[in-house]
């Protein structure tokens, strides 16, 4: 019997399913790391989150989503599993997030069923990790700073690691302490939903379209203007941001509107390391990474030469390794096995 835990993130774009087999004795170690893609998934998700539809209760189409994102989960569990010859036996408890539906500083709601999920893969299960941290004084997000603390913390040194998903967050490192952590900014939310509406595609590959469009300086200030309230720490919902989408921007041509978008993501992120002084050793994660015309906006801004997380653990995974350590400290409710 080994000492394995798994970590299941489906995260705020909905994009995939991942998840990964990691060990935390001695130190961190990635066993393997898988994914689902499910466009109709991600498409219904995202019908439900502009529909502002809160509960499984209030809608057949939720509820149905719901129960694809456990079947879903389980199939990725048990490939996990099948790849490494590893039983349930092997796997002290999974971390499950489930899907963020909506959020607020005072109560988060997400689809899955993590009881369903212990009792058909015979692994405990600890989820809810969101409404347990704002139980204990917290904003229930982001949770990730906790593992960018363990893997990156060091004495006298400073660091700021960003979270580019659908809503982008950052933690600031002072030593072996977090000084700051919250989200910063909408990430790829926004261009992703142009990239879907006017292309059909889910997201904007390298950063192509924007990199072609011509950039409005009137919708750019009116981003930042109507953002400007919001300060840190803070924890953002992605109605936070699809508010922002109006009959303007969805009239702009979309390759001028992802370049627009892309560079308000690029100073969200820049505002933050600003705010926190600047420190030299800026690491990056997150289906943004992936983003080559945003990272390059970064740089430019920034003026340092971005880093991934790929040397510790491959970018994609961070999220789901972050998931499997918050099971491993026990920062959420506990759902047993019931064979």
């Amino acid at each position: 019997m080994k000492n394995y835990f798994i970590g299941i993130m489906s995260g705020t774009s909905a994009d995939a399913i991942d998840g990964c087999i990691v060990s935390f004795e001695n130190e961190f170690k990635l066993i393997d790391s898988s994914w689902i893609k499910n466009n109709s998934y991600k498409k219904d998700y995202e019908e439900c989150i502009t529909e502002g539809i809160k509960t499984v209760d209030e809608s057949e189409k939720l509820m149905k989503l719901e129960n694809d994102l456990n079947i879903l989960t389980l199939e990725l569990i048990d490939g996990l599993l099948d790849m490494n010859n590893l039983s349930p036996k092997d796997i002290t408890c999974i971390g499950f997030s489930g899907q963020t539906v909506f959020h607020t500083n005072q109560k988060s709601y997400q689809i899955g069923d993590p009881e369903f999920i212990a009792n058909n893969s015979g692994i405990k299960v600890i989820s809810d990790f969101r409404n347990f941290d704002i139980k204990n004084g917290g904003m229930g997000a982001p949770l990730i700073p906790i593992f960018h603390k363990y893997l990156y913390a060091e004495e006298n040194k400073r660091k700021i690691i960003f979270n580019i998903g659908g809503i982008a967050n950052g933690t600031y490192l002072d030593g072996k302490n977090i000084s700051l952590a919250s989200d910063v900014g909408p990430g790829n939310c926004l261009m992703d939903f142009i990239s879907t509406e006017s292309y059909g595609l889910p997201y904007d590959q390298n950063g192509d379209f924007a990199n072609r469009g011509e950039f409005s300086i009137e919708l750019y200030d009116k981003l930042m203007q109507e953002c400007s309230h919001m300060v840190y720490p803070r924890a953002d919902d992605k109605k936070d941001y699809y508010k922002l989408i109006d009959n303007d921007l969805l009239k702009m041509p979309p390759d001028n509107a992802l370049k627009t978008l892309t560079n308000f993501t690029a100073q969200k992120i820049q505002d933050f390391y600003n705010f926190c002084d600047q420190p030299k050793d800026v690491i990056f994660h997150g289906g943004g990474v992936n983003n080559l015309f945003l990272m390059n906006l970064i740089k430019e801004r920034i003026k340092i030469e971005p880093k991934t997380t790929d040397n510790e653990i491959p970018s994609k995974s961070v999220e789901a390794a972050a998931f499997a350590y918050l099971a491993y400290m026990e920062k959420g409710k506990v759902f047993d096995a019931k064979l």
